[in-house]
């Protein structure tokens, strides 16, 4: 996936010479507020009128006032270990309880954004030497549509520590000793903050195999430590749905098509158009899965070796979510999973692998004239941008007279709060 620099970072004065001129901590900084700005856009009450979202509430919040916010951390959730959004939820005690939603939200959309940075940074050079083709990477990340569940709510912040982990392995290695040190943390405490460590054990292996670097040895070994934790937690847990899978081979080809390559492309809400057009099929199904894995296949061929494992990594969390998910206890599985914005969490790492896979081979001068065959879906996924751009609003639960009300509550007192998705609650018992 070599791709040479444009011109205008490349050319003697003009644009270029201008952004070489401002200091590189202020483009970092520019970056990282730019790139929140585009994740608060999708949804702007998450910090105009910031509410309490599913676990977040009843369960990282809930548990860290009423339980000792240390014995909270030993407590698996979903059946699994998740120790960042723990961790949030025990700061933000040091607030009102009606400042809890903002900085619980806030904390999601820094992780989201310095994602973001990452890409762009010079860390990803050697992964990805083109910087307008970084800069569009990470534009592809933060757009993304079909992606609901994972904006701007801690409990999903999980899948994008996977990213950045994933970014981490693939990077260069780093120099600064600030970056090792940053590195060796986030791997270790992304480690213990959900059970994507699993999947990211054979590609920090696969890397170290071709490329022979030290430091991928010790990152290995926390996210293997991590694996073993969270593995064991999976073993002696329950996951939260008894719901039968319903598995069946167009049943797959149909979530494949409709999750992985329709909704990132065009859109979920198109996607849903297209569902309710009776247009969607069999027949459709299976041909819109085969062009998908025709792209996938391409771009495994021509990309870097990088880009290779970011397909494997996100084919891996792929069959993860069909094997094993977590939608619904009211019917199958698969058949829930069929369902737009049903689950997009699972589909976040196929979907920018998808749209990436577009981008490369649409722009990579190595594919050839067959790039031009792939020019116009890539300038589809504009589409999808501007579809799913703007993310249903949370419903109004009138959260800080609630947090009001708890305030005047008399100790021993249980308060009960509804929060989002409507119907879930929050119990506290004030102190």
């Amino acid at each position: 996936m070599k791709l040479q620099p444009t011109s205008f970072f490349s050319e003697r004065g003009g644009p270029a010479a201008v952004v070489r001129s401002v200091p590189w901590g202020v483009w970092y900084v520019l970056v990282g507020l730019a790139a929140a700005l585009i994740v608060i856009s999708h949804r702007p009450d998450a910090v105009l009128d910031p509410q309490f979202w599913a676990e977040d509430g009843r369960v990282w919040y809930a548990q860290a006032y009423n339980l000792d916010p240390l014995a909270a951390f030993l407590l698996p959730e979903a059946g699994y270990y998740q120790t960042v959004s723990r961790a949030v939820a025990a700061f933000s005690l040091l607030f009102p309880l009606r400042w809890a939603p903002l900085i619980l939200n806030l904390a999601a959309i820094a992780v989201q954004a310095f994602n973001a940075f990452f890409i762009v940074s010079d860390r990803m050079s050697n992964a990805v030497p083109s910087r307008v083709f970084r800069f569009g990477a990470a534009f592809i990340y933060l757009a993304l549509p079909n992606s609901y569940e994972t904006t701007a709510n801690l409990t999903n912040t999980q899948w994008h520590l996977g990213l950045l982990v994933l970014l981490i392995v693939l990077a260069r290695p780093a120099e600064a000793v600030a970056w090792k040190i940053f590195d060796n943390i986030a791997v270790a405490i992304s480690a213990v903050s959900g059970p994507l460590c699993i999947l990211l054990v054979p590609i920090a292996a696969i890397k170290y195999f071709y490329r022979r670097e030290k430091r991928l040895l010790v990152l290995g070994s926390m996210l293997l430590i991590g694996s073993a934790i969270q593995f064991s937690a999976l073993m002696t847990n329950e996951r939260p749905s008894g719901a039968p899978l319903g598995a069946s081979f167009f049943g797959a080809v149909r979530i494949l098509a409709g999750q992985c390559f329709i909704s990132p492309l065009t859109g979920a809400k198109n996607y849903g158009l297209l569902r309710h057009a009776h247009l969607w099929g069999d027949v459709v199904a299976t041909a819109t899965a085969a062009c998908g894995l025709l792209v996938l296949v391409l771009a495994f061929i021509w990309g870097r070796q990088e880009f290779r494992l970011l397909l494997i990594f996100a084919v891996l969390v792929c069959a993860a979510a069909l094997v094993n998910p977590a939608v619904t206890n009211l019917e199958p599985q698969w058949a829930a999973l069929e369902v737009p914005l049903t689950g997009s969490r699972y589909w976040m790492f196929p979907g920018i692998a998808f749209l990436l896979s577009l981008l490369f081979l649409a722009t990579n001068p190595r594919v050839g004239r067959l790039r031009y065959v792939f020019v116009l879906p890539a300038i589809l996924m504009v589409w999808g941008f501007v579809s799913d751009w703007k993310q249903p609003r949370f419903k109004h639960l009138d959260f800080p007279a609630h947090a009001r009300a708890f305030d005047e509550a008399r100790p021993g007192e249980e308060v009960t709060i509804p929060i989002n998705p409507e119907g879930w609650e929050m119990h506290l018992k004030k102190r």
